[in-house]
């Protein structure tokens, strides 16, 4: 199975920031994102899972009782960062960790932690260095996506109720990249349902959507959208909102909302990245019910270089792919 889009985004990978002037060297810093699930810079109030590895800058505030990492492999260490908290936990019931350990910068405020992998409580004071760079990196990663040209078109609409179709035709390097407005998509009032009709040259899809405030009132995501290879293959990169309200709909694809407080009461079944996360759903990893079996380890992850490409680099090498870009005003 192909690694998913996402996973390509944030993985354990040296993460180079490039300095922009000509002939000047990249400098790498390794950061281990291996299997995030959920990388939340500011707060995660949540009070039911998160199938992954869970990163929180700063409090998890949630007090009712959380299941962990519940879909990671069951060779996972115990030691394994599966948990990291960079300030405090608020007190409250048990959290139950699946797999791997906690580490924290702050206090656990006296809170029980269930280590059913055999994992323990690690004080860590180097999270806000870690913070600090996967802010950084993911800030960069949005804008690079937002810069991609569009080649895929989206149906709204009109003025009867019926589908948003998502027709999403690749490039030769399999990416479908879309513009949607928020508004548009998530707050038509006429919108059923969202449906995706991929052509058959695409493998991975990204939706870029404006709109500093997204609002999901209308339609439900239906199809493709719901397969398991395409929510590990779709990313919806929010790349200027700063509140995201899903309500009571599911949301398929990852998410990349750097700047974003998101809201829901239902289950997001992908990666999501943002400022903080509130919700009383689950957040799951795509394809969990056979994740054992699914080679979830570390991939390559797009670089920005001056000019029009963007680097892969992966433990055998670097690996270019040419995209079309352009500047947003």
């Amino acid at each position: 199975m192909e690694p998913p889009l996402w996973s390509s985004l944030l993985s354990r990978v040296a993460i180079a920031t490039f300095l922009l002037g000509a002939g000047l060297a990249a400098q790498a810093q390794t950061l281990d994102f291996q299997n995030y699930n959920a990388i939340i810079f500011n707060n995660l109030n949540t009070t039911s899972d998160v199938e992954g590895r869970t990163f929180v800058g700063n409090d998890f505030t949630g007090s009712n009782s959380s299941n962990l990492g519940i879909h990671l492999k069951s060779t996972i260490s115990p030691t394994d960062r599966t948990f990291v908290v960079g300030n405090n936990l608020v007190g409250g019931n048990p959290i139950n960790l699946q797999r791997g350990s906690l580490y924290i910068d702050g206090s656990t405020s006296g809170r029980i932690i269930n280590y059913n992998g055999g994992g323990s409580t690690v004080v860590d004071h180097t999270i806000d260095a870690q913070l600090a760079s996967i802010r950084d990196y993911a800030i960069g990663q949005s804008i690079l996506l937002h810069d991609l040209a569009a080649d895929s078109t989206v149906t709204l609409p009109g003025s009867q109720p019926s589908p948003t179709k998502f027709y999403a035709t690749a490039g030769a390097d399999g990416l479908a990249v879309f513009n949607v407005s928020a508004a548009d998509v998530f707050s038509n009032s006429k919108g059923q349902q969202f449906e995706l009709i991929p052509d058959a040259a695409t493998t991975n899809i990204v939706i870029n959507v404006s709109g500093t405030s997204v609002n999901w009132t209308n339609g439900n995501m239906v199809g493709l959208f719901n397969d398991n290879y395409w929510q590990g293959h779709i990313l919806w990169n929010f790349y200027e909102a700063t509140s995201i309200n899903f309500n009571a709909h599911n949301f398929n694809g990852g998410i990349l909302a750097p700047y974003a407080s998101i809201t829901t009461s239902s289950n997001i079944d992908g990666l999501v990245v943002a400022n903080n996360l509130t919700t009383t759903a689950e957040v799951h990893l795509p394809d969990s019910n056979s994740l054992n079996a699914y080679a979830y380890e570390g991939y390559a992850a797009p670089i920005p270089e001056p000019g029009s490409a963007i680097f892969i680099v992966a433990a055998a090498g670097l690996v270019l792919i040419t995209r079309n870009r352009r500047l947003f005003v």
